[in-house]
């Protein structure tokens, strides 16, 4: 049974990882922040899917803490760096940066 989780885990991470790689290679292609965070955050899930699996197949309660961990810490962490992004797209921060006047 455990063998099964862990390789369902290793699926998820190996599609996860693909997804992000795709996500945050357009994004760093195209200059599209939003996309460079889920990319990222894809890989961190796929990190964190292949820990949960090792944890699962070595019986250690500690990988899976760990991974735990360190998913719901990367997961908040780019959340708010998606939220800050997209507030300054909204408020018009965008178009400071690209040169034109922030209170027009």
């Amino acid at each position: 049974m455990t063998e099964l989780i862990a390789g369902l885990l290793i699926l998820a991470a190996a599609l996860a990882s693909a997804r992000g790689a795709r996500a945050l290679g357009r994004g760093l292609r195209e200059a599209r922040p939003l996309d460079v965070v889920r990319g990222l955050r894809s890989v961190v899930v796929a990190l964190a899917a292949a820990t949960f699996a090792a944890g699962t197949l070595l019986g250690t309660p500690g990988l899976i803490v760990l991974g735990a961990v360190f998913l719901g810490e990367e997961l908040c962490e780019t959340g708010v760096l998606a939220l800050i992004i997209r507030s300054s797209e909204r408020s018009g921060m965008a178009n400071a940066v690209r040169g034109e006047s922030f209170y027009e």
